[in-house]
């Protein structure tokens, strides 16, 4: 039997400190990012040019590193998709609020996916005018579905 640890999951939706067993608040921080990425409109990392970046453009190329910059600066609707049809500026705030505390670097400071679930995201979901629904199979009540 082999030692090896493999990485598994996406580049840059995989929390630093996750390196072979999945962890809970592994999970959580990727639904973190996934959060960033759909309110931003943007990939995780960004890289535009061939020739190497300073340190401000690999934070603002960096979807994370960005995150934190804007919370710090107090500017959170400075990662928000202007493209983005329906969604009120509260509701973009929350979104990013709960991504970021996803994202808080100590995994024991991060909310268990229980709490993300109970910080109201799903409710606003609606709001975003998506063309589809999502069903949700759950073995007690196979009848859910969020409109999305």
């Amino acid at each position: 039997m082999s030692n090896n640890q493999s990485m598994r999951g996406t580049v840059f939706y995989v929390a630093p400190e996750c390196g072979g067993d999945a962890l809970e608040k592994c999970d959580v921080y990727s639904f973190g990012v996934l959060l960033l990425v759909i309110v931003s409109g943007r990939c995780p990392l960004e890289v535009t040019t061939g020739s190497p970046l300073s340190s401000n453009e690999f934070q603002r190329a960096n979807l994370v590193s960005w995150g934190r910059h804007c919370s710090r600066k107090g500017k959170l609707l400075n990662l928000v998709d202007e493209s983005i049809q329906g969604l009120d500026k509260e509701q973009a705030l929350l979104y990013i609020k709960v991504a970021l505390l996803c994202l808080l670097k100590s995994p024991s400071r991060r909310p268990s996916m229980k709490e993300v679930v109970g910080m109201g995201l799903v409710e606003n979901w609606s709001h975003l005018n998506c063309p589809f629904t999502i069903h949700l199979h759950h073995p007690l009540n196979s009848s859910n579905s969020i409109l999305l």
